[in-house]
């Protein structure tokens, strides 16, 4: 994990519980179709889906929101797992089960990017919901 991805992590503490998962293995390396990938992401993502939480995909086609909508996202829904596909995106079978798509940006990122700007998303959303300066 970078040191930038652990601060923001540390910095979100004292509002909520933070946890990162880096879901990488030999089948999702080894695929070199998009279909392929995109199942193999589904089948790897899947044990991960909240089933007494809120489940967001990162999704190019995803809801473009401001900082202030994604505080009330925070807000209205106390659990929630946020999945940043691979290269070859998410398939409709994994989209379907999330209960919301968000895009960070029309922007293409690597995964290290798009966790950073996530976390960073995270501590900025509580720090409006709690009144914290940094959001200023």
């Amino acid at each position: 994990m970078s040191a930038l991805s652990k601060e923001f992590i540390d910095n979100t503490k004292r509002f909520a519980r933070v946890e990162t998962h880096n879901i990488f293995n030999k089948k999702i390396n080894q695929a070199q179709r998009s279909e392929q990938a995109q199942k193999i992401y589904e089948e790897v993502f899947a044990p991960y889906l909240l089933d007494d939480g809120f489940n967001i995909a990162l999704h190019p086609s995803g809801k473009k929101i401001d900082s202030f909508e994604f505080a009330t996202l925070l807000q209205e829904h106390p659990k929630i797992a946020f999945f940043i596909g691979g290269a070859y995106g998410f398939g409709d079978g994994f989209l379907q089960k999330c209960d919301y798509r968000l895009s960070l940006s029309p922007l293409t990122m690597s995964h290290k990017v798009a966790r950073i700007v996530l976390l960073e998303q995270i501590f900025r959303g509580f720090s409006i919901i709690n009144n914290h300066p940094y959001h200023k």
